[in-house]
Parts: structure tokens; C-alpha cells; sequence
């Protein structure tokens, strides 16, 4: 027992006598820097390019403005490349197997972003140093917030799927002189935040040679997450479309009819505006289906108020009832009383008068009502069973 205490001892004493110390790693910066020029990409065969790994670990979805096409995320870009004349034998500098540089001492790769939402920006931060290992490999890690453009494609709102990329490019080194590859096609979403809006269903990371130019494209397929807006614009925008219809319910003499379809008219009108906030102004590729049901539930509002009008005017009319008017309506009341007739085989004295006869305005106004009530909610319900089987349909 005591042996084997004695060897772990001498073994620590050993590996403390053969850490590095501040003096090793000043003798090493010297040594590196001495003649190092930042302009100079790396790389002793200068016939083949550099290859340079990248990963990108994305942290979180700020927003998505469709209005003005902003798309923002917050994100990490890892880079490794390896420079040769970064290199040492760690036996000549106590043991060193890596340390820590400022990112402006050494080359970098000249990526920029290349959709931005306002003006194009470079990597790198003066914050962020350079992980620098005794083979040369540098590992470079910058965190950035990246503001792009993505165009929405608001046809299928609030029931869309968006495709949105992040464009890098090196304009300074080309293909011929800078390799970029990804050691996966897909973006490192292990630290992502999800967003309360938008689900990530895929993702793509991938570069390639544009015309010579070295793009770097990461792109996100983005789900909406639908149940917001059904509470709070597509359900209510439906119930106010289908209560103004009641109006016909609402008895003539009462006199608030066309106060009541008016008022309802409007509500529509204001949901419209809330939908026109939402959505660009552009209709590339096509304008929202929810911006054409809105819009077919302001024209049967609008016809509904002429309805209500008519029936307004059917009421205070003092002429006779035309007679093909009173056939119209009486047809299934005729039906009824022969029916009943043929039931009843006691003798009694003809009636004399005509069952039409009893048909007045008032009534005519009614049976009006009732029937475009129900013709109302007929063409409701068509104009949702269309609208959810298009945009359902081709979203599933």
C-alpha cells in the first residue's frame, strides 16, 4: 500500500515539474509571431485551398417580421482551419499543448454576410480569442445576432411554412483558394431556445461556389404555430361574420336592424385592417386566403345590409300582395291544407275564401327572412370548408 501511495506521489511531482509557466508561454508567443504576416492565407502548397470546417450552433429565433422581410436569430459560427507556421513542439515550451490568441494576430477567414437587412458586416468580435492547439489548428468561435432578409410567402397565413436562409460569402478568397466545408448538413440545434411563434421542421447548411465566390448558405424550413392566431383573429373574425346574420332574427318593428348589420359590417372591416398589419404589402407569390375569405365575409355583410333593407321595405308596402308573389309563398302552405283536407272526410260548407288571401306584407317579410337566414349560414359554412380544405390541403 504504502508503494503504491509513493508512485502516485512521484507521479504528481513529476507532472507539476513538467507544467508550463508564463515564461514558457511568452517564449512561445515570441516564437510565433516573429515574422507572422496576417495577410498571408495559410497553407505551404500554395496549388490547393485551404479547407476550413464550420459549424453552426443556433441559439434562438428573435423574430420574423413579414412586413419588411427582417429575419433575425442569434447564433454561433465555430471555425477550424490549420496553420502551419502556428506550430511547436510542446517539449521546447514546458510542455504547452495549447493556448489563447487575440483574433486581429493571426489570419482569419473573410466572411461577410451577404442578405443582409440593412448593410453587410464581417465575423469576429475583439472579445473572442483563438483557441490555438500545438499542431496549428485554429479554433476560432464567434457569436453574433444576424439580421437578414427572408420574403415571406404569406399564402397559406397563418397556416404557412416559410424558408428562410442566412447567405455568408468570401469575396476576398475564392474557390480556388478557400475550401469551406460542413462536417453536417444540418445546423446544431442542441443550446436552440424554441420560439413561441415559429417551429423549426428541418434545417440545411451547406456551402457553394457562386461564379468563383464561396457562399455559405444555412437554411431553416419554419413552421407557424397556428392555435395565436385562430384565437385571436381567424375564431373571432368567424363569429362576427355569422352574428351579423342573426340580424334577420331581430323582429322589423323594432326598428334596429340596420343599426345592428352596420355596426357588424364594421367589426369586419376592422378585423381586415388587423389582417393588413400583418402581411406585407407585396403579392409575390400570391396574396393570403385568409385576406380573401375576410374579404367574402365583407361582401355577404355588405349584401346582408342590402337584405335587411328589402325586408325593411317588404314591411311598410300598402299595395296589394301580387298574386305570383302570393303563389310563391303559399306553395307548401297549400300542400299542408290539402293534406289536412284529405284526413278530414266530415261534411263541411266550402270555404270561400282563398288561402292566399291571408298572405299580407308582414308575413311575406318573414318567410323573406327566414329563408335568407338560412342561406346566409349555407354560404358561411361553404366559404370556411373551402378555405380550410386549400389551405389545410396543401400544408398537411
Amino acid at each position: 500500500m504504502e508503494t503504491a501511495y509513493l508512485c502516485v506521489f512521484f507521479v504528481c511531482l513529476l507532472r507539476v515539474a513538467h507544467m508550463y509557466n508564463l515564461t514558457d508561454e511568452a517564449n512561445l508567443h515570441g516564437a510565433l509571431f516573429s515574422g507572422y504576416n496576417t495577410e498571408l492565407r495559410p497553407g505551404n502548397n500554395r496549388d490547393y485551398p485551404l479547407n476550413v470546417s464550420v459549424v453552426f450552433h443556433l441559439f434562438a429565433i428573435k423574430e420574423f417580421v413579414e412586413v419588411t422581410s427582417k429575419f433575425s436569430v442569434n447564433g454561433v459560427f465555430q471555425m477550424s482551419w490549420k496553420d502551419e507556421r502556428l506550430s511547436w513542439n510542446p517539449l521546447t515550451y514546458g510542455n504547452i499543448p495549447y493556448t489563447l490568441i487575440s483574433q486581429n494576430k493571426i489570419w482569419l477567414p473573410n466572411i461577410v454576410t451577404s442578405n443582409p437587412f440593412k448593410e453587410s458586416y464581417g465575423l469576429g468580435s475583439d472579445l473572442v480569442k483563438v483557441y490555438l492547439s500545438s499542431d496549428g489548428t485554429c479554433n476560432w468561435v464567434t457569436m453574433h445576432s444576424f439580421d437578414v432578409i427572408c420574403d415571406a410567402d404569406v399564402t397559406y397565413y397563418p397556416f404557412d411554412k416559410q424558408y428562410c436562409a442566412l447567405k455568408f460569402a468570401s469575396y476576398s478568397y475564392g474557390s480556388s483558394w478557400m475550401n469551406i466545408t460542413f462536417p453536417s448538413s444540418k445546423l446544431t440545434l442542441s443550446s436552440y431556445e424554441e420560439n413561441g411563434l415559429w417551429e423549426i421542421e428541418d434545417s440545411t447548411a451547406f456551402s457553394t461556389d457562386l461564379s468563383g465566390t464561396v457562399e455559405v448558405i444555412l437554411g431553416l424550413y419554419l413552421r407557424r404555430r397556428p392555435t395565436y392566431y385562430i384565437a385571436s383573429l381567424l375564431l373571432p373574425m368567424t363569429f362576427v361574420a355569422v352574428l351579423q346574420s342573426f340580424v334577420l332574427l331581430i323582429p322589423n318593428e323594432s326598428g334596429e336592424r340596420i343599426g345592428y348589420s352596420v355596426t357588424m359590417l364594421l367589426a369586419s372591416v376592422v378585423f381586415l385592417t388587423l389582417v393588413q398589419e400583418k402581411l406585407p404589402e407585396s403579392s409575390e407569390p400570391n396574396i393570403s386566403i385568409l385576406g380573401y375569405l375576410l374579404l367574402g365575409y365583407i361582401s355577404l355583410g355588405a349584401l346582408l345590409t342590402l337584405v335587411v333593407i328589402l325586408s325593411s321595405n317588404l314591411l311598410f308596402q300598402t299595395k296589394p300582395v301580387p298574386k305570383w308573389l302570393r303563389s310563391v309563398f303559399c306553395m307548401r302552405q297549400t300542400k299542408v291544407h290539402n293534406i289536412a283536407a284529405a284526413k278530414d272526410t266530415s261534411p263541411k260548407e266550402p270555404d270561400l275564401k282563398e288561402d292566399d288571401s291571408e298572405i299580407d306584407w308582414k308575413e311575406i317579410s318573414k318567410k323573406f327572412d327566414r329563408f335568407c337566414f338560412v342561406t346566409f349560414q349555407i354560404l358561411y359554412a361553404v366559404q370556411l370548408i373551402v378555405y380550410f380544405s386549400l389551405v389545410l390541403g396543401k400544408t398537411s
